[in-house]
């Protein structure tokens, strides 16, 4: 009984909140809710216990329910709130775009329950792609929830200017197919990653086209300023291969209604200034990449190679149980190594 209180509590504030809002920002996808301890590992789910697909495990950042995943209750919230924005601003949602949802479920459900090959699963994922595209041109698409597409990974940005789209499907050679979507609310334009190219670990130094995106499921949206043109930053996780996974934290840059990935040495790392920063460690370990809003900062794992008893280098990186960051410095993000989880400057 008191869960519903919460809930419902939750929801009137949020509606409240929201009739106050400008027309043109969007909703979240979910509640805003507290953030669980920054020494949290995120993971993507075990994309071979989906074999056909890989969901975007958003709950990463999330308190656990015990009564049923917090996944499904923030869906269903987003559902009803979205509901209310949408007639409290007469926003029309067309009739298509409810079809086109269904459409898009089923063939996700046909490609879970067929027993397919990597060039079967492939061209299937493509028709959803170009099925999604197409739903994000309708009207209403920006604040619609899309909740039963659960193997869609579906973010918003903290300012709700951006929405972006991410999953994967599994290959048969245990390597990943990405697929990604990027909807601007400001310019009501939508860009598709294009994945043309085995999965790749990006250039820090440059920047690179959507239709030659590395591949990834990001998880995390930062709305950054600097100078006049709107630039997020974005946190994904990504596998090139079967003994390698890689977290990035990259720049999506929009100039002249045109998107490009990697910002104008956005960052100064371990590398110098840098577009992106990209870590790469054992597929069997994991590693902590968050963004504390209160400090400015990106907190993550200190990566560093391993090697084996005889200290013989592995070939392989992990995490030595020290962190490093990334903090706000003017308009850039300044790397300071070695520091407190919870307190560093």
């Amino acid at each position: 009984m008191k869960k519903l209180v919460v809930l419902l509590l939750a929801f009137v504030s949020v509606v409240a909140y929201a009739k106050k809002k400008d027309a043109n920002e969007g909703l979240p996808e979910s509640l805003p809710m507290k953030p669980i301890s920054d020494s949290a590992k995120y993971e993507p789910v075990n994309p071979t216990l989906l074999k056909q697909t890989l969901a975007v495990p958003s709950t990463a950042e999330r308190p656990k329910i015990s009564t049923a995943s917090a996944q499904d209750i923030n869906d269903k919230l987003a559902s009803a709130i979205t509901d209310s924005i949408l007639r409290a601003k007469k926003i029309k949602v067309s009739p298509d775009l409810v079809k086109a949802e269904k459409e898009i479920k089923g063939m996700f459900d046909r490609l879970l329950t067929n027993d397919t090959h990597s060039q079967e699963r492939v061209e299937m994922n493509d028709s959803i792609l170009n099925k999604m595209r197409d739903a994000l041109r309708l009207q209403g698409s920006f604040f619609y929830p899309f909740e039963s597409l659960k193997n869609i990974g579906r973010i918003y940005s903290d300012d709700y200017n951006l929405r972006v789209y991410t999953w994967a499907i599994e290959l048969e050679d245990y390597n990943y197919k990405f697929y990604g979507l990027v909807q601007n609310l400001e310019n009501d334009r939508v860009y598709v990653l294009e994945q043309n190219s085995p999965v790749y670990i990006p250039r820090e130094n440059q920047q690179i086209l959507p239709r030659r995106w590395y591949g990834a499921l990001y998880y995390k949206i930062i709305n950054i300023v600097k100078g006049d043109e709107p630039q997020y930053v974005v946190l994904g996780w990504s596998q090139p291969n079967p003994n390698m996974k890689m977290k990035v934290i990259d720049v999506l840059n929009f100039s002249n209604d045109r998107l490009m990935l990697g910002g104008d040495d956005t960052f100064k790392s371990y590398r110098g200034k840098v577009a992106r920063v990209v870590f790469t460690y054992c597929a069997d370990l994991g590693m902590t990449l968050n963004y504390d809003e209160k400090k400015k900062r990106f907190i993550f794992d200190h990566v560093t190679p391993l090697v084996d008893s005889n200290n013989n280098p592995t070939g392989c990186n992990g995490p030595d149980m020290s962190y490093d960051q990334l903090k706000k410095k003017g308009k850039k993000f300044v790397l300071k190594k070695d520091v407190e989880m919870n307190n560093a400057e």
